[in-house]
């Protein structure tokens, strides 16, 4: 069995979807991480033979962790809202209120509230992470998640241009970059690089999604030449300039061609020890 985990209103994740079922992949699954967290059956075992789950579906089958073959991972966190009554997400909610059934006004409440559901997503997540794309960690769900300095240290590693980004020490405010719009995307899967401009070598991107530890990443790449860019001294041929990543990118930037290669990918997961 295979599954696309995602938010229900996720685009990109439903277009792979359709894709991948149009490809014949089957058993095939769309599942929320709402579904995940919220049935009203659910059993989550961790002893010295590893983790495993059982989670009852709303159409009464149980999805076992140790059936799943491969999982395009999307998932973002558990929204805290109504829930459907006996649920996991209720009786959490109700708990952690103290008083059952009463109005969840304080935002301090709700907020722990979903702090304590995407960690019981993240342990139920991580049983499946062997065959995951991308791999759940601590710092994001759906792959690690890395600050824009990050990502540009990262990114010149790798050997792609970077232009200059301004760090600041106040508070609340983002790291910026010169002002550039988005020229191209590139996508990185298992090591396979989809929409590299023609006249650069693709490595330098697989290069980045491998020190970024994820299999899966969406890179924006902006053109032409920013000032103040730092072009290595091997003649400056470079026309596009790294413009910054990401572990949950639009996969309808790569076509056709991606979604063939996300099936043989998806095909190819091993699950090894779990």
């Amino acid at each position: 069995m295979w599954l696309v985990l995602c938010d229900p209103r996720d685009r990109a994740a439903l277009w792979a979807y359709a894709g991948l079922r149009a490809r014949g992949l089957a058993p095939l699954e769309l599942l929320s991480p709402q579904a995940l967290v919220g049935s009203p059956r659910t059993v989550h075992r961790i002893d010295r033979y590893g983790a495993r789950f059982e989670v009852g579906l709303p159409d009464g089958r149980v999805l076992a962790s140790d059936d799943v073959d491969g999982v395009l991972n999307r998932a973002v966190g558990v929204a805290v809202g109504p829930a459907p009554p006996g649920t996991v997400s209720d009786t959490l909610s109700d708990t952690l209120s103290g008083t059952e059934g009463e109005t969840k006004d304080d935002r301090g409440e709700a907020g722990y509230v979903q702090e304590e559901l995407n960690a019981l997503l993240l342990s139920l997540l991580t049983c499946l992470a062997p065959v995951s794309v991308n791999r759940p960690t601590a710092s994001g769900l759906y792959g690690p998640w890395r600050s824009a300095a990050e990502w540009t240290v990262l990114a010149a590693r790798a050997g792609l241009v970077v232009s200059p980004l301004r760090l600041t020490d106040r508070p609340g405010e983002a790291p910026q970059r010169a002002a550039a719009a988005v020229t191209g995307r590139v996508l990185v899967l298992g090591g396979h690089v989809c929409g590299a401009p023609a006249d650069e070598d693709p490595e330098a991107y697989a290069r980045l999604a491998r020190l970024a530890g994820t299999e899966l990443l969406g890179i924006d790449v902006v053109g032409p030449e920013l000032p103040g860019t730092d072009v290595p001294p091997d003649g400056g041929n470079h026309r596009t300039v790294f413009g910054g990543a990401d572990p949950l990118p639009d996969l309808r930037v790569g076509g056709e061609a991606f979604l063939d290669r996300l099936l043989d990918h998806l095909k190819g997961l091993s699950p090894g020890p779990r």
